[in-house]
């Protein structure tokens, strides 16, 4: 249609118009309305960038009119994702422009200058980054790029699936010339007929298995390489292959009295995708570069003109590099690209913190199932010799149930000729993924015998893992109900809820198509979906291989134990996210209870660095650089990555500037419950005539910081990590009281209404009751000396502007409504503009609680019946115009529970797993 909107009067005419032609389509006229209603529907938020403007020369503009784009390799591109692809048009408009975006940051590629550029471009795990590089490759090429290589992950099989998506999308043949000969076509994706392409580019390496760069297949091909037809390589992160395309590349310098040896008639691309892993230098050695990070520079350096851009959905540790080009920091932009609307990402699977059996959700999807039964099955800490188990656990036999009626079900929504993939990951030895596939074909080969024969007892089973929910489990019947009765449903127009007998019906050829495999180095298995043109059904058992870039096409199920607490490496071995159109109610992930938490706080914590950058986005003399210290200076988000990547933090500086700073966690012990309360009695009533009575509190203006100290120096806590840990708060408020700041605090006694218990505190000399709260302990994180609360928030959002002037708290509203980025109001002002624009650098908010154990505690034997309520309290601080941190050593302090670190991959051979 050419068009990003339309009416519904539009679709209704173009579908009508389309039915008169008679073709067979399994949809009927309103479906066909809905799904074209949802294409044009789908949006996607302005992404947002950090420029480092004194090094920024925009050139693109000037320069458009001279650049055929439309008839270029980005025409052909963009006409392949729409017509092709599927690609919601605002979808394109967006890549389109952000591309243009990226490019403008780079530089003018024909210009005979020497210039270099580094960017950072942050994505969401399976969202769509390869599409977003592909459309930079093709821009870069119409604009005089003459050699673009990219980097795909450390593995073979990532690297081969890249190398077939950039085989479609930009050079339009298949480099694998032997399978295009036995095919009768050597054309593919922009290459077909239909798209008419007329560019022409080259491709050092092939989309085989084995298919990556070596000098020789690069002289093989007989290219020169002073060509004016761009030349692309897609290679891996690999010791053994950098150096070979580094010599290589030697070869075609010249001498150059500056710089040894450079290439001046071609400018450089290097694209990194997966930039968190293996590029940054951990080396131990500060005098030293480890391999791939080595020859990584050395092949930027080899060009008087070269730009590199990282992608990334987990850039944490990115952002704890050294700031020097050495080290690939993204000096001159970083962009932090929002996912489309319907991408299905970590808040839509887990939240910020678990769904409890009986909790519904309007924003997460009721997807996940925690299972406790897998203990026999893979111990957490097993080794690679240990005894291997000699059955499966219930939950898995249920996913691979689930997985079969999933395929049954997409059949039965007309998805037939589609991919199918259930991932099980929780092993990296491949001793145990071999026996684990064994286990689990076994298992398949015994359901698919049961169907085929119609036995009672198999097709039972199958119906009761549709339509019954038992001990944690949600039917297929359940989910999808609970997502129609929620705003989630408007994610998928083909959710339904189906009869037993229609899916029965399908159950057959859906089990007849799928296949088991073992995916690792050594399995010689692959999962070869380009070659299943009517589409693959697997269930892939396998680690490392499948954790990091490496897409399955239409996984719908997965079984994931595997424990990692590096916050980059578990988000990005969650497979699950992406897009999972026409199927997103049929999608599961049984997973531990501890790992569906650690999502959740992985969540929390990613959401926050795309909050600091949105916010400081939105200043425009904000620079990468201050980001990246910014974020270093975060309480909360520090237990991030392998220690080896951290290692210019040495010691972290960490600032409450800015923050809303929380007590969650509380020891049970009545002694230290008695102190704190003593404690908070006592401050209370120290405090002056003058507050002011506002429902639900009292609130105190101007106490001298002195005051506030001495209640903190009284308050008993968890000797932890956690930034609410009262002697750190001290530390930083004396720190930022030598810059006249945090003075005059503002005090916020919170009292319940109609609470189920009362304590008495004396204020202006009169005895007050205080209502206490109900805060719900969190058992999983608790035990017998640890009251933990269950969402981690001791507040309501609301409460932090509760010492607001009304005109102060319109002026909020305000400031928040304009700042939105959903319709519609918001029901309370947005805590980061409270503290960061309107509170002033004097004046904090300290906010106290009493919880009431009896209602809060679980165990109702754990504190003794009549003990105080635990005092909590919360602290809304302002932005700092001076901002003194505190310094904390990383081995010491901060990494204590998160020592992995990542290998050097200067002993693999071009293959690692």
């Amino acid at each position: 249609m050419g068009k990003t909107s339309v009416t519904i009067q539009e679709i209704e005419n173009a579908v009508d118009t389309f039915l008169k032609m008679g073709l067979p389509i399994p949809d009927s006229r309103q479906m066909l309305i809905r799904k074209i209603e949802e294409l044009f529907t789908i949006s996607q938020d302005e992404w947002r960038s950090i420029v480092k403007k004194e090094e920024n020369n925009p050139w693109l503009d000037e320069k458009k009119g001279s650049i055929d784009f439309s008839n270029g390799f980005w025409g052909n591109y963009r006409q392949y994702l729409e017509d092709e692809k599927g690609f919601a048009p605002e979808i394109v408009d967006r890549l389109n422009d952000l591309t243009n975006d990226i490019l403008d940051n780079l530089f003018d590629p024909t210009l005979k200058i020497k210039v270099n550029k580094k960017g950072l471009v942050v994505g969401q795990v399976q969202s769509g980054k390869t599409a977003n590089y592909t459309g930079l490759i093709c821009k870069a090429a119409d604009a005089g790029f003459g050699l673009i290589i990219v980097m795909a992950g450390i593995h073979n099989n990532l690297r081969s699936q890249t190398q077939l998506r950039i085989d479609e999308s930009f050079l339009g043949f298949d480099t694998q010339h032997t399978r295009a000969l036995n095919q009768q076509s050597i054309k593919i994706g922009v290459g077909k007929p239909e798209f008419g392409k007329t560019n022409v580019a080259h491709s050092l390496t092939s989309s085989l298995e084995k298919g990556d760069f070596t000098q020789g297949a690069a002289n093989a091909i007989g290219l020169n390489f002073d060509t004016k037809e761009p030349i692309v390589a897609i290679i891996k992160k690999n010791p053994n292959v950098l150096r070979r395309i580094y010599h290589w590349l030697a070869a075609q310098a010249s001498d150059d009295t500056e710089l040894s040896r450079v290439i001046r008639n071609k400018s450089l691309l290097l694209i990194d995708d997966e930039a968190d892993n293996a590029s940054i230098n951990i080396s131990n050695d500060p005098e030293k570069q480890s391999s791939i990070n080595g020859w990584i520079t050395q092949i930027l350096n080899l060009f008087g003109k070269n730009a590199y851009v990282g992608y990334t959905a987990t850039p944490f540790a990115n952002i704890f590099i050294p700031l020097d080009d050495q080290n690939l920091f993204p000096r001159n932009f970083i962009k932090n690209i929002p996912a489309p609307s319907n991408y299905i990402g970590p808040e839509k699977v887990f939240g910020f913190s678990p769904l409890e059996e009986d909790e519904t959700s309007d924003s997460v999807l009721p997807i996940v199932t925690r299972i406790d039964d897998y203990g026999d099955f893979v111990p957490d800490k097993h080794k690679k010799d240990d005894q291997l188990p000699s059955s499966l656990p219930e939950s898995l036999k249920k996913a691979i149930r689930c997985f079969i009626i999933t395929c049954a079900i997409r059949r039965l929504r007309g998805q037939t000729n589609v991919h199918n993939s259930m991932l099980v990951h929780v092993s990296r030895f491949k001793r145990w993924q071999d026996h684990i596939a064994e286990l689990v074909s076994n298992q398949f080969n015994y359901y698919r015998r049961g169907i085929d024969q119609n036995d009672h007892v198999v097709i039972k089973e199958f119906k009761q893992t549709y339509d019954q929910d038992e001990n944690g489990y949600k039917s297929f019947v359940s989910v999808s109900q609970q997502i129609i009765d929620s705003e989630l449903k408007s994610l998928d127009s083909q959710i339904q809820i189906h009869k037993w007998s229609e899916v029965l019906q399908h159950l057959n050829d859906a089990v007849s198509r799928i296949k088991v495999k073992s995916i690792h180095g050594g399995s010689g298995e692959a999962l070869d979906y380009f070659d299943h043109k009517n589409g693959l059904s697997v269930i892939a058992v396998g680690g490392n291989k499948l954790s990091r870039g490496l897409t399955l096409e239409g996984l719908s199920i997965s079984y994931y134990l595997r424990a990692s607490k590096m916050y980059d490496t578990l988000m990005q071995m969650g497979r699950w996210f992406g897009y999972r159109g026409g199927y997103i109610d049929l999608c599961r992930l049984f997973t531990s209870r501890e790992l569906n938490e650690w999502f959740c706080h992985i969540t929390q914590a990613s959401e926050e660095l795309r909050e600091e950058f949105d916010y400081m986005s939105n200043d425009a003399g904000s620079t990468p650089e201050q980001y990246a210290l910014k974020v270093r200076t975060h309480p909360g988000v520090l237990q991030i990555s392998a220690a080896n990547k951290m290692r210019s933090a040495t010691t972290v500086q960490i600032s409450w500037a800015g923050r809303l700073v929380e007590s969650y966690e509380f020891k049970k012990d009545p002694s230290v419950i008695d102190s704190n309360f003593g404690s908070t009695q006592k401050f209370i009533s120290t405090l002056p005539s003058n507050y002011v009575s506002k429902p639900n509190t009292f609130v105190w203006y101007d106490i001298p910081a002195d005051q506030v100290i001495n209640f903190f120096e009284g308050i008993q806590s968890v000797e932890n990590l956690k930034r609410a840990e009262p002697r750190k708060l001290i530390q930083f408020i004396s720190a930022q009281l030598r810059n006249n700041e945090l003075t005059a605090w503002r005090i916020a006694l919170m009292s319940k209404p109609n609470a189920k218990n009362y304590s008495q505190f004396e204020v202006d000399g009169n005895n007050i009751p205080i209502g206490q709260w109900k805060r719900t302990e969190d058992e999983k994180n608790s035990n017998e000396q640890i009251y933990y609360l269950r969402k981690s928030h001791i507040i309501s959002p609301s409460d932090e502007f509760i010492d607001f002037s009304p005109e102060e708290e319109s002026r909020a509203m305000e400031l928040t409504n304009l700042s939105r980025k959903k319709e519609g109001e918001a029901t309370y002002p947005n805590g980061q503009l409270v503290r960061n624009v309107l509170r002033d650098p004097k004046n904090p908010l300290l906010l106290i609680y009493l919880l009431d154990q009896e209602e809060s505690i679980k165990d109702k034997t754990a504190v003794p019946k009549g003990t105080n309520p635990f005092v909590g309290y919360a602290i809304s601080f302002p932005k700092s115009n001076f901002n003194a941190p505190v310094s904390y050593a990383v081995n010491e302090e901060l990494l204590d529970r998160f020592d992995v670190t990542e290998e050097d991959f200067e002993d693999y051979g071009d293959e690692q797993d």
